[in-house]
């Protein structure tokens, strides 16, 4: 078969996964206070404790004043991209491996040798039984003693060489992970592509470092600013729904995704190349795959699981080769949030169905306030991811309706918008029984009120005709005492109206 990756031979790579940060700011508080302002002072502060490099999203100004220009296609999102970026590279990078016992460079953890059996690129012969081994062992025990141990076979390697840990405002974080694979074998497309996708398993070991990383960049954002945080020393509010996703596996990739890129040193590579690239993204249709690059330099193929861009070494600039990059990771955010949105909506209104007969008022005005910061928290993220793509290059906006077709979005947002429309009945339903309730209860207040200032004005009265005024209460103190008993009626309905 045609080698793709010859032995010894590199490949950029880069892996991308969304997790959840368990911390949600007020994006509005931050855009009121300025909040490119907060972003670089955040920056320069986690710059001052911890290594790496801390970055904000790279906006610049143009001195001609457009939002758009030849320079960058991208526009200014009302809502920056995403918080806060930290990129670990060259003695940063070994410095936080070390620090948590990590390895810099990853194999595949299921290649196995059969025992006894020949790689394909060793001959048989080469397989004979150690003479040692054989004249020590008895006959008799010869058939007895079990196949060989097995060999741990390494067809490629990865060498990481970059990672980029990105947290954003509405609860979830994203890493980066670029390097170069390097194949110990020829290797064919197919055997690559499985490789690579065994090595992306591995990424699970790194949680405990990207936890560390959100922890520290929950610890030092302002209290004010902290819409919820699930992070330790942090109090849990009450008023936020408890059996929300959002505080969960923190720091715990969901997924990775798989962004090849295959470099070509000139145009009759990259047509060769583009044909065969194809075989490593997944797609219903590999045969009739869209090439969803606007440059005649380059190929970009947006998939699931698997994505890739083929580039022309030394003519593609590097900018245009990362946009299917940047697009994927903030795609993948997305994806990750929507889905727990859905689930959190389902499981909402499932638990607000129970509630059908509730007397309790405190019960049921929680149960409305967890239903209304859903709500927000939908039409909030909903109201972000349709701003994203107004802002985005040609190239991006390219990639972009791709994975949403390709990902089947559209489904999942028919699904939040149903779920939606039932929460929001069965908060208008939970409001009216909550008022329902108060009426209730301010009727038989008042009833009770208008009863005792009744008696006491009928017992004055009484007491007057009977036996003349008491020497300590007068008729106008009786008269009083039954205005006051009414003013205090009119108070409580009153108070238990506004409330």
């Amino acid at each position: 078969m045609t080698v793709f990756l010859a032995a010894q031979e590199k490949m950029e790579m880069h892996f991308n996964g969304p997790m959840r940060s368990g911390i949600v700011l007020d994006s509005q508080a931050l855009l009121n206070a300025g909040y490119r302002k907060f972003q670089a002072e955040l920056a320069k502060m986690l710059r001052e404790r911890y290594v790496g490099r801390w970055e904000t999203p790279d906006f610049r100004g143009r001195k001609n004043n457009m939002s758009f220009d030849v320079d960058s296609f991208q526009g200014e999102t009302i809502i920056p991209r995403f918080l806060i970026n930290r990129i670990f590279e060259g003695e940063d990078m070994q410095n936080i491996l070390s620090e948590f016992h990590l390895p810099n460079e990853l194999t595949p953890p299921e290649q196995l040798e059969t025992p006894g059996a020949p790689q394909e690129n060793e001959k048989a012969e080469d397989y004979r039984p150690d003479p040692e081994f054989e004249t020590s062992v008895p006959a008799h025990d010869k058939r007895s003693r079990g196949p060989r141990p097995e060999k741990k076979r390494i067809d490629a390697s990865f060498a990481i060489e970059r990672m980029d840990v990105v947290l954003y405002d509405y609860g979830y974080a994203s890493c980066v992970i670029s390097g170069h694979v390097t194949a110990h074998k020829d290797l064919t497309i197919q055997e690559y592509r499985s490789s690579v996708e065994q090595i992306s398993s591995a990424l699970s070991d790194y949680t405990e470092l990207f936890q560390s990383t959100i922890a520290k960049i929950a610890k030092v954002i302002p209290k004010q600013f902290v819409v919820m945080s699930f992070h330790e020393g942090d109090v849990l509010d009450e008023d936020h729904w408890p059996h929300t996703t959002l505080r969960r596996h923190i720091g715990e990739l969901f997924w990775v995704h798989r962004l090849f890129a295959v470099p070509c040193k000139n145009q009759v590579e990259l047509i060769r190349q583009k044909t065969e690239a194809r075989a490593l993204v997944y797609s219903s249709r590999t045969d009739v795959m869209e090439d969803m690059s606007l440059r005649s330099d380059m190929a970009i193929f947006p998939g699931h699981g698997n994505s890739c861009v083929v580039y022309t070494e030394g003519v593609t600039p590097a900018w245009n080769a990362a946009r299917l990059r940047a697009t994927v990771r903030a795609k993948n955010v997305f994806y990750a949030a929507l889905e727990d949105l859905d689930r959190d909506l389902f499981y909402l209104n499932n638990e607000v169905g129970q509630l059908s007969g509730a007397e309790d008022i405190q019960q049921l005005e929680q149960f409305a306030r967890y239903m209304s910061d859903c709500l927000v928290r939908v039409n909030f993220l909903k109201s972000v991811y349709d701003d994203y793509d107004n802002q985005l290059d040609p190239q991006s906006i390219e990639i972009w309706n791709l994975l949403r077709k390709a990902w089947i979005m559209d489904d999942m947002f028919r699904a939040i918008d149903q779920k939606v429309q039932m929460l929001d009945k069965a908060h208008s339903r939970t409001v009216q029984r909550i008022a329902a309730l108060q009426s209730k209860k301010l009727g038989a207040l008042i009833v009770a009120f208008i009863g005792i200032a009744l008696s006491a004005l009928v017992m004055g009265v009484l007491g007057v005709f009977s036996h003349g005024l008491a020497p300590e209460m007068s008729l106008w103190q009786v008269i009083l005492l039954a205005f006051g008993l009414g003013g205090a009626t009119f108070i409580a309905t009153r108070f238990y109206r506004k409330k």
